[in-house]
């Protein structure tokens, strides 16, 4: 609990001191326990830079405690500040079989 609290606090923390150029980031999941269905925001988060109008990279970190490089690109402008954007995420370190696969995933976000 004390953990979720920290990334919570970090997370209210970051939004308020993020420019242009950086941009928090998290993952919403849902969570099913004895037929209720939760959402978390904590599970994964993570900080963006900027590089350009269109491209962002950046450092996620997961519940685990595992960190991942993350590359994303505006490429949909769906309505007003609405977007869909590819992203790829890579882990830091090898799994057990010495591998680091990637998965690229669509994300939506809204820009301010």
């Amino acid at each position: 609990i004390m953990t979720k609290l920290f990334l919570t606090m970090t997370l209210a923390f970051c939004t308020m001191v993020a420019s242009a150029q950086y941009s928090v980031l998290t993952t919403v999941t849902s969570v099913e326990e004895a037929d209720e269905t939760t959402y978390n925001v904590t599970d994964k988060l993570g900080v963006g830079y900027q590089v350009s109008e269109k491209l962002m990279v950046g450092l996620t970190k997961n519940g685990e405690d595992k960190y991942e490089l993350l590359g994303r690109y505006s490429l949909i402008k769906v309505w007003n500040n609405l977007y869909i954007d590819p992203n790829y995420t890579m882990p830091l370190k090898e799994d057990e079989a010495g591998e680091r696969e990637g998965n690229l995933n669509l994300s939506i976000s809204y820009k301010f």
